[in-house]
């Protein structure tokens, strides 16, 4: 999974500590493309049924409605893994969805759980204690490995799920066969 999120994987910012553990450990990888292969879906099946399905939606099937459903996919997938899979830190509720599986979590749960299994070893306790509030310091302020992440994550939903099931749903609608092209 970590093939798609080379941005990520190849920024200076990543941590084979802290990073590794939530993104490929604990499936922040796999929960971002699962993220956009549903967005993806969920867009494509709004544009095709809703505005490509019907003898009276012949003006909004066409390329440019199309760009903004497009569009729409990215933008929801950015927010979906900036809020739900990134996470606040600043949540209320720690069972919550912007907490409970988040990149905070993790971290804090990493953190726990080295710190039971490493408290003889004061420095590397130290250092793992540094390192979480660096990069909980950084994520607040919208740096680390944050952007890169939302990033991929909507151009996944855009580009490799909303366009591929566009392909697959046109063809089962009245007005949308021709939407992005006429083939296939």
């Amino acid at each position: 999974m970590d093939f798609f999120y080379f941005l990520v994987t190849g920024s200076p910012d990543y941590d084979n500590v802290y990073h590794l553990n939530f993104f490929e450990n604990c499936g922040g990888f796999s929960h971002g493309i699962i993220a956009a292969l549903i967005i993806g879906l969920i867009i494509s099946a709004a544009f095709y049924f809703g505005c490509c399905n019907s003898r009276t939606s012949q003006k909004s099937a066409n390329i440019g409605m199309w760009f903004i459903f497009m569009a729409i996919a990215a933008l929801i997938g950015y927010f979906y893994a900036d809020f739900v899979i990134m996470g606040e830190t600043n949540a209320v509720d720690n069972t919550g969805i912007f907490r409970e599986y988040s990149f905070y979590k993790a971290n804090e749960d990493y953190y726990t759980e080295q710190s039971r299994v490493q408290f003889e070893n004061e420095q590397l306790l130290d250092e793992l204690f540094n390192k979480k509030g660096e990069i909980q310091a950084a994520l607040d302020r919208g740096e680390d490995v944050r952007f890169d992440f939302d990033l991929t994550t909507a151009l996944l939903a855009a580009l490799f799920f909303f366009f591929p099931w566009s392909v697959l749903l046109k063809r089962f609608t009245i007005n949308g066969k021709a939407v992005p092209f006429l083939k296939p």
